[in-house]
């Protein structure tokens, strides 16, 4: 009898259906302009109480009252939703008419507001905030095609389209596409002769391996990770100080990528590394990534208490937002002044979030290494100088690129022996925070209710409940944080970051927003890939777990990758942005890639590794300040890759601006591509491209009594991975006798065929 009555009272106490629908009903329509925290016209609809006393135009509900209530007779007079929104169907009238008279109970009191996605804003059933789920490969009919589970998703959607895919590109096309989509850099002639001639089955996927494990490898994919968490080697703002050693921060992304750190702990290394792992320099190094943004030192040092603070404030979003976007995809920073307008964040939640951030501060670089932790990093070093001098043996006797890949070996342990060495480095300064408060409107002049670190809650895989009291430890705040985001339960962590691989293999990710997920995002292409390929990365069946390298590998051994980059005119005609990925677009060098391609093919190219980066600036320093003289870099000291070049954020380069390399100053999830009169100008007239063209002609012209077909052979062979045609040879041939071997090499440089890869 007892239990009989407990479960009567557990019915009781459920919600009828009619107020549970017509919760959803006003959350879907009505509670977007007319909730707690937006109060359009006075009324608040997603309480009882507030709907009851009504706004500006009085009550808005009269229970069993419902043609005395003004809420129906604006919804039957179309008045309401406004303009411009979709209306209520009849259904939904009769619905509302029904649950008034009913007595307009609410299902639950207040209702949330981020219920259910609208056509204006995403709810908590938002596609990207659901858990991973497994997915099975899909059948296709073309069994044929594919070499990895990625095809079938691939040819799935294609067959249903009525295309087909390109066919497969040719080894040349293919060895000069892997190596600058894995390295930076083009092919050498003797590496594609070789890989061409090899008629192993096992060819193509030794080529991936190898240039995987190319220090080179680390190099290209910092480059990509610092556009995205704002690096920059200066503070920007009227100051713009230098910080001279942000490149430890630079070295120790490069090694993370070389040596495949699980991306799970690559995260919590730079939100939380230096608590941690206190003792390790690589870790400690990793936690820069929290001040890696602008300064503004004036506001600091000479402003007023309210400029401090206004500063401070401006500062915290910029970090809240590299947080969020880098590893969530979430704009939480746009709900620092009011909930966010189109994902479901409150404004408390982004305070709760920046909370677990609170502590975190600019200021004088300090040491990587701690007391504590020179013992472990002194018997680290002295393995790796083992292995040093021994690949420095192997070197001396070798030729060729078994040499150059030696050093380049060597080079790498060189620079993970500079981290583990300590020395100063630009981290945070961590500072216990005081009360963390709700600001009204954002301004910190209008503080509000206390609030402890929290995550978001419409990330409903983890709890967002870190257990963590308002006063609780800074250190202990960051690890949370951490531990929250880099959860293999965090449905977000795996799809962003496997996102941001295929884009830079593709063009484009299968979601075009790499940075936001929510509804002002895009949407994927390919959803049940994308949920495979984050499955893939943190829960794989087999195989490390969090590895971005295994994860790429799956990428560019399919055969969606290996396809053709031709035009096909009934796939363009349907799908011209190749949303279906009906071929491997040809994609622009990045700026920086361009100017190593420039000085690889020249043979000028020095591929040291790490260490400070070189200046092509002067400075002039007057008081606080500081300002820079950009000249043309050219000569040895200046041929490292661009990776190195110290990063201004208000020092420019004339070359590579024209290019679109980013300001530091914004992360850059995705770099814009530009065609203008000023880059034909710049790669035809800039110093840094005729001195480089006249090392690419000297490099090419071996023997005197050499042909000059010859000499066009070898140049096509270094700049384009090909032979020429007889035609371009011979037009090369009269080109030269007219003009010089030096102006032919640089118009090579300025072809479309070098700038692109196919």
């Amino acid at each position: 009898m007892f239990a009989v009555t407990l479960s009567n009272l557990a019915r009781a106490a459920e919600p009828a259906p009619l107020d549970k629908d017509v919760s959803a009903l006003l959350a879907r329509n009505c509670l977007e302009c007319h909730n707690g925290s937006d109060k359009k016209g006075g009324l608040d609809l997603s309480r009882r109480d507030g709907a009851l006393a009504g706004g500006d135009s009085g009550a808005a509900i009269e229970a069993k009252s419902p043609d005395g209530s003004l809420l129906l007779r604006r919804i039957e007079a179309a008045e309401m939703p406004p303009k411009g929104r979709t209306g209520l169907s009849a259904s939904d009238r009769a619905l509302v008419r029904k649950w008034i008279t009913s007595g307009a109970n609410w299902a639950t009191d207040p209702i949330d507001p981020f219920l259910y996605t609208t056509e204006r804003r995403a709810g908590y059933d938002w596609w990207s905030l659901q858990p991973l789920h497994r997915v099975e490969p899909p059948v296709v009919k073309d069994a044929k095609w594919g070499t990895n589970p990625i095809d079938q998703f691939i040819l799935q959607r294609l067959e249903a389209a009525g295309l087909a895919p390109s066919p497969a590109a040719d080894r040349r096309t293919l060895i000069r596409r892997l190596s600058f989509d894995l390295t930076g850099l083009p092919p050498t002639p003797e590496e594609v002769a070789q890989f061409v001639g090899d008629d192993d089955p096992r060819a193509y996927e030794r080529l991936v391996d190898r240039l995987l494990e190319s220090p080179h490898y680390g190099e290209l994919w910092a480059r990509h990770w610092l556009d995205i968490v704002r690096f920059g080697e200066s503070q920007g703002f009227e100051r713009n100080k230098l910080r001279p050693n942000t490149w430890r921060y630079r070295d120790f992304v490069v090694e993370a990528f070389n040596s495949d750190l699980a991306y799970d702990k690559f995260i919590r290394w730079q939100i939380a590394g230096d608590v941690l792992h206190p003792d390790n320099p690589l870790a400690t190094v990793a936690s820069g990534f929290l001040v890696m943004g602008p300064y503004d030192l004036t506001s600091y040092t000479n402003g007023t208490p309210d400029m401090q603070a206004a500063a401070r404030e401006e500062e915290l979003e910029g970090l809240v937002a590299t947080v969020a976007q880098t590893f969530l995809g979430l704009t939480i920073n746009c709900s620092r002044c009011h909930d966010h307008k189109f994902d479901p964040i409150t404004q408390k939640e982004f305070y709760q979030f920046s909370a677990a951030l609170g502590g975190t501060f600019h200021g004088e670089e300090r040491e990587s290494l701690s007391d504590a932790g020179k013992p472990a990093a002194q018997e680290r070093i002295a393995a790796l100088r083992t292995e040093v001098a021994a690949l420095a043996a192997r070197e001396q006797k070798s030729e060729g690129s078994e040499r150059v890949v030696l050093a380049a070996k060597r080079s790498r342990l060189e620079s993970v022996v500079r981290l583990l060495e300590g020395g100063p480095a630009h981290l945070s300064v961590p500072r216990q925070p005081g009360p963390w408060r709700i600001l009204t409107r954002g301004d910190f002049r209008q503080p509000g209710l206390e609030v402890a670190p929290r995550g978001i809650a419409s990330v409903s895989t983890v709890s967002p409940d870190w257990k963590l009291a308002e006063n609780s430890p800074e250190g202990d705040r960051r690890k949370a944080l951490a531990q929250w985001i880099a959860s293999p339960e965090n449905p977000l962590t795996g799809r962003v970051i496997v996102n941001r691989l295929w884009g830079y293999h593709f063009g484009a990710g299968l979601v075009r927003t790499p940075s936001d997920f929510g509804f002002q995002g895009g949407m994927p292409s390919h959803p049940e890939l994308l949920d495979w390929l984050a499955i893939q990365l943190v829960q794989p069946a087999d195989g490390p777990v969090w590895s971005l390298k295994r994860l790429q590998r799956l990428i560019v051994l399919s055969a969606a990758y290996r396809q053709s980059s031709r035009s096909n005119p009934k796939a363009t005609a349907l799908d011209a942005d190749n949303r279906l990925i009906w071929r491997r677009p040809p994609l622009r060098l990045e700026a920086e890639t361009f100017r190593d391609s420039v000085l690889a093919v020249s043979g000028e190219l020095d591929s040291r590794l790490g260490g400070p980066g070189f200046r092509d600036f002067k400075v002039s320093s007057a008081g606080n300040n500081e300002t820079y003289t950009v000249f043309d870099a050219v000569g040895p000291e200046f041929n490292r890759r661009s990776l190195y070049r110290t990063s201004l954020r208000t020092g420019t380069s004339p070359l590579l601006d024209v290019l679109d390399c980013p300001d530091p100053s914004v992360a850059t999830p995705r770099r814009s591509v530009t065609s203008t009169p000023l880059q034909a100008l710049a790669l035809l007239n800039n110093a840094f491209m005729e001195h480089y063209a006249e090392r690419f002609a000297k490099r090419v012209e071996r023997k005197e009594e050499e042909s000059e077909a010859a000499r066009i052979r070898r140049a096509y062979s270094l700049a384009f991975s090909r032979e020429p045609t007889k035609s371009e040879e011979s037009y090369g041939t009269d080109f030269v006798a007219r003009y010089g071997l030096t102006q032919y090499c640089l118009v090579l440089l300025n072809t479309n065929e070098f700038l692109y890869v196919d």
